[in-house]
Order: structure tokens, then sequence, then C-alpha cells
């Protein structure tokens, strides 16, 4: 009998133990793997406390408890990878599946093994010059950790070309491995494609780097443009820019809804036309992906990885910073008629459908380490 293919994975937490897209990466990806009952599954978190996985799905955990000795981030993150090192002898045969910073000490001596996520490369994307200093720090770490790592992963588009300007050999290096959602339980179906008036949806923080500068700016000439019974925005979520906002934008078509909860927000993507997101930089923005599992059609900055979900087939790609843009986007999908949004609409949850779900990006997970394995052996 053949020994099963043992994958360790090493993360600083799980979701909702530890908050975070990293955290919420990791839980759904190893429950996914988990129930294919195709590998040894091994996973290194800081829950020392209690397991965090269904005992039903056979996880091995390998709780640390963490010693923090620094306010400086990176430094203990350093030393939690020093901690994670020490475990990962137990398990000297295992492929490693390694979140982040999380086996940055001594990856020299396991690096052969090692397949890395650094996931959105907000550290290559910094907007100001006091960010872009912040991020100098993070470049020459994981510039460090990309060259001993066997695989790198890319979440796909344009986040592929900036890997490659940092590894070498990247073409054999990097593997595409986009993000994923599980779709809702059952498939909503969109019957009305002529709402009046039509309801644009944003989610996300209320900060700079997310544009709520230019969605805003577009709402309020496209309200002096004579749009403003023709459309309703509503606006979900926080940030340092949401008081600014909601003290001095009175519009009655601009809806300010703050947090959402899961029904709440289930309910928007439910009841909103079309949904927009002019951000200036991403990964792969997984509230675009939910937004298509409810067939919204999506305008989105052509940034990170967004042309991988998005195209002229179910939305538009917007330029960075462009207000104008923006507009543009909005007044093509409205002067549509019902047939053209609706196969918008079909096009959004189909591509997620057949390409984002965590089914699917756990089968390419899953063929990458058997053909990793086999190569090794």
């Amino acid at each position: 009998m053949s020994k099963r293919l043992q994958v360790v994975f090493c993360t600083d937490g799980v979701y909702p133990q530890l908050v975070g897209g990293i955290q919420k990466h990791t839980r759904l990806l190893v429950e996914e793997l988990a129930r294919t009952n195709e590998l040894d599954i091994v996973v290194i978190h800081q829950h020392h406390e209690a397991n965090v996985f269904d005992p039903s799905l056979k996880i091995t955990e390998v709780g640390i408890k963490r010693n923090k000795h620094s306010s400086n981030y990176l430094l203990n993150e350093y030393y939690y990878s020093q901690q994670v090192f020490q475990e990962l002898q137990n398990f000297p045969d295992a492929l490693i599946y390694a979140q982040g910073f999380s086996v940055w000490h001594n990856i020299s001596k396991i690096g052969h093994r090692v397949i890395l996520n650094p996931h959105g490369l907000e550290f290559y994307q910094a907007l100001s010059t006091k960010d872009k200093l912040k991020a100098i720090p993070y470049q020459w770490i994981f510039g460090y950790l990309f060259s001993k790592a066997h695989r790198v992963v890319s979440l796909g588009g344009r986040l592929t070309g900036l890997l490659k300007q940092h590894i070498r050999n990247a073409d054999s290096k990097i593997v595409v491995l986009p993000n994923a959602i599980n779709l809702p339980a059952q498939k909503f179906e969109r019957k009305n494609y002529n709402n009046t008036p039509l309801k644009v949806l944003f989610v996300g923080r209320f900060a700079a780097n997310k544009g709520i500068n230019i969605l805003m700016d577009a709402a309020t000439q496209m309200n002096k443009g004579g749009y403003k019974q023709e459309l309703e925005f509503h606006l979900v979520g926080k940030g340092p820019l949401f008081e600014h906002f909601t003290s001095t934008v009175k519009e009655p078509n601009i809806i300010f809804h703050g947090f959402a909860d899961d029904a709440k927000l289930n309910q928007l993507y439910c009841e909103c036309d079309i949904f927009v997101l002019p951000t200036l930089f991403e990964g792969m923005p997984t509230v675009v992906l939910e937004a298509m599992s409810y067939s919204l059609p999506i305008i989105v900055t052509d940034t990170g990885a967004t042309t991988e979900m998005v195209d002229q087939q179910n939305g538009y790609i917007i330029e960075k910073s462009s207000v104008k843009s923006l507009k543009d986007a909005i007044s093509q999908y409205f002067v549509l008629n019902e047939n053209a949004r609706q196969r918008l609409s079909e096009k959004s949850y189909q591509r997620v459908q057949e390409n984002f779900t965590w089914s699917v990006v756990a089968r390419k997970h899953l063929e990458l380490f058997i053909k990793l394995a086999s190569t090794n052996s």
C-alpha cells in the first residue's frame, strides 16, 4: 500500500480564531482539501488552546504557543517562524504550504519542498512615499523567501507580472492558483434587469486605496449631470473616510449602510443591479467573487488579479484613479437593454462557478501537490 502524500500548512492563524484574508484562505482551502480524502494534512498555527477544525475532517493540528519578543511586527513574524521550523522537523518528508512569513527562519534548509503563498503583494503596490518606504523591508524579506522557495503562488493577472520582476527562473517557479469562495447555498435567480432607479453597490473600506474618493466624485458628478432620479448608490463598509463622507454628502440617492452583517450584505447583493470597486491596488478581492456569485455584473479597476475575474463579458475594467472611466462604465451599463444586462449577469455567475469555487481551486492545489511529489520522489 503506497504512503499517502503529506502536506503541512504553515500559517499564523485560522479564521475565525484570527481574522484576515490569509487566515480565511487557510481554513477554506484546508477544509476543501480534507474533504477529498486524498492527502494527509497537517496544519501548524498559533491556536494552542484547542483544535480549530472539525474532527471528522481528520486534520492533524499543531498549535504553537506563540512567543512575542518585540513590538516590531516583522521581528515577531521571524520569531514565530523559528517556532514553526522546530515543528517542521517532525515532518521531514512532507510538502510545505507556507502562508506569508511563516517559514522565514531556515528556509534555505527546507525551501526545496516549500510552496509559498504571499497573497496580494501589497508591499509592491504602495502608493505614497511614506508607504513605499515602509514596504522596503517587506520587499527584501519576500525577495529572499522567493529565492529559496520551490514554488511561489500568484493569484494571477498583474500579480504574476509583479512577481516576475523579482524572481529568477520565474516561469518555472511561479504557479497561478486563484482565490475562491463558496457559492450561496441556493442560487439567486435574478429576474428583473430593468430596475428604476438602477442600484449601484460598493463594498469595502472607506479608505483612499479602495477608490472611495473616486466613487464619491463619480456619484456626485452623475447626480449633477441628470442621473439623480435614475441611480442609487449603496455603500457598505467603514474606515478612516467614513465620517468625512457621511457628514459632507447629503444626497438622498447616496446611501451609507456602514457595517453590514452577512444577512444584510447578501440582501444587498440580491437587491442591487451592478457592483463597483474602483480600487487603486488589490490582490484578488473576494468581494468581487461574492458579487459575481449573486449574478452581479462588475465594474472594477485594472489592478492585481481583477482581470482574471472580469472582462467585457461580465462587466467593465476601468482605469485607475479615473472618475471619467468609472462614470463611463456606469453610463454604458445604464443604457443597455434587458437582454444585454442579463448576459452580463449570467456570465458573472458562470465564471465564478467554473473557476473560483473552493472545490475547483482546491483541486488545482491537489494537482500541484501530486505533481511536485512525483518529481521529488
